[in-house]
């Protein structure tokens, strides 16, 4: 009775004035039109709550690919730099390394995503040796590292996309499951992308959603709409590869809970997605070529799902620039958040260079990349819901 009570009031939401609604086509599953008026206000601003990393030595990160947040705000590093999961107390204490640099049961090589399946127990998924490592917290108080279990992955899953020199999307959930963006042929400036799944349960790896992206070099061009995938702990959200802003959301056996819109259009291209301007971060020789690419018919309106700790969707409006990382989204980025339910929330931007990585409530939790390329973790409220 309370997921048709909250379609109603979300649909019923198009007769307030000076909303405008979308439209869904070809929706499966129960169907969400949100307006374009959302349940925060539109005034929110942010208040940081603390910092670690950046240059404080005795707080080091290189390059943090990944982190997960706990139920009582505990905050797990992945940090591929360092070979180390690293991990902080709710206020930020910095308690150390869970899982340092070796081969051993209890040590990684490359972790590339963490993600916390009770109160203290990490799973770290290494690509270094192939394999998901299972931390025990409570077992040593002094966080000396101590494996509960160490579970094998498929290298045929995991090879093809290291051998490629970049994890473009990776994600790990507690029952075990990978998600990672496959690389495909290129055809024309046209590479064939798949979001690719795989359990130690399941005998084949799973492709659950396949997309032509448009490239330079083997970098993506934002600018170009394609299928993108957000991940949480038990659900994953894959929105339209034509660029319509259309969303779906499914459950671990891939049923279609929800598709959802919005009224948001695509921001415009920018000069350096015009080839105009050679941006210090994009290669000088690209803007010839992504000139002659001329422009999209339709601009990506999205370029970036999150789904969080709490379920929620956020979806990223700015594109990064052609040859940017694109990892961790773009910094500074204006999102619009969503309901698992697909009712729309509201929208916030990011401070400046700083990208999201996690949320949990009003809290969230950013990656801030300084001038001098050092790196910190940044807990963030949002002050005004």
């Amino acid at each position: 009775m309370g997921a048709v009570f909250l379609v109603a009031a979300v649909t019923g939401g198009c007769d307030l004035p000076g909303s405008s609604a979308c439209e869904i086509t070809g929706a499966n599953g129960q169907a969400v039109t949100n307006t374009s008026v959302g349940a925060w206000p539109t005034d929110l601003s942010w208040r940081e709550i603390w910092r670690v990393g950046g240059l404080d030595e005795t707080e080091q990160l290189v390059l943090p690919a990944d982190v997960a947040v706990s139920q009582d705000g505990s905050v797990a590093i992945a940090d591929w730099g360092l070979a180390e999961v690293i991990v902080l107390d709710p206020g930020g204490q910095w308690r150390g390394p869970v899982v340092t640099r070796g081969e051993g049961p209890g040590e990684v090589q490359a972790p590339a995503a963490v993600t916390w399946v009770d109160a203290n127990t990490l799973l770290v998924l290494d690509f270094g040796t192939f394999r998901m490592t299972t931390l025990d917290l409570s077992v040593d108080p002094g966080f000396v590292s101590r494996s509960a279990g160490v579970t094998a992955v498929d290298p045929a899953f995991l090879f093809p996309v290291f051998a490629s020199g970049q994890v473009r999307f990776v994600a790990l959930q507690p029952d075990q499951t990978v998600w990672l963006e496959f690389p495909g042929p290129i055809d024309d400036g046209w590479e064939e992308r798949a979001f690719v799944r795989w359990s130690p349960e399941t005998a084949v790896n799973d492709t659950v959603v396949r997309s032509r992206t448009r490239v330079l070099e083997s970098a993506t061009l934002a600018a170009w709409p394609r299928s993108l995938l957000g991940v949480g702990a038990e659900t994953w959200v894959v929105s339209d590869p034509d660029g319509k802003y259309e969303l779906t959301v499914f459950d671990q056996d891939g049923e279609a809970l929800v598709r959802f819109c919005h009224t948001e259009e695509a921001l415009p291209l920018s000069p350096a997605e015009r080839g105009e301007d050679a941006d210090s971060r994009m290669p000088a020789a690209w803007r010839k070529d992504i000139g002659e690419l001329g422009e999209p018919s339709e601009s990506a309106v999205i370029s970036r799902i999150v789904v969080d700790a709490d379920g929620r969707i956020w979806v990223q409006r700015d594109r990064p620039l052609p040859g940017a990382d694109e990892t961790h989204g773009a910094p500074g980025a204006m999102y619009d958040v969503f309901l698992q339910s697909g009712r729309f929330l509201g929208s916030i931007r990011l401070p400046d260079d700083q990208r999201l990585l996690e949320a949990r409530g009003r809290r969230v939790w950013t990656l801030h990349v300084g001038s001098f390329d050092e790196s910190s973790i940044v807990a963030l409220e949002i002050q005004g819901i």
